[in-house]
């Protein structure tokens, strides 16, 4: 668990979007508005909690595989 992440300046910018993320969903969801529009503002919370979670737990270093700067 890296605790220094949600301090950096990376960190504090994956937590705001994903909590702008979030606030999109809950509006979305509280104005009625079409189900495609909450499904895409949910699909974006969940990449982007998954995305704050990779870092988090330093995955990007033990998964080689992808080229993280384009993720």
């Amino acid at each position: 668990l890296d605790r220094a992440f949600p301090r950096s300046a990376q960190g504090v910018l994956k937590i705001s979007r994903t909590l702008v993320a979030l606030a999109t969903l809950l509006c979305f969801v509280a104005s009625g508005a079409h189900e495609a529009y909450a499904a895409l503002a949910g699909m974006e919370t969940v990449i982007t909690v998954l995305f704050l979670l990779l870092y988090l737990l330093r995955l990007d270093a033990r998964m080689r595989c992808l080229f993280w700067p384009l993720a």
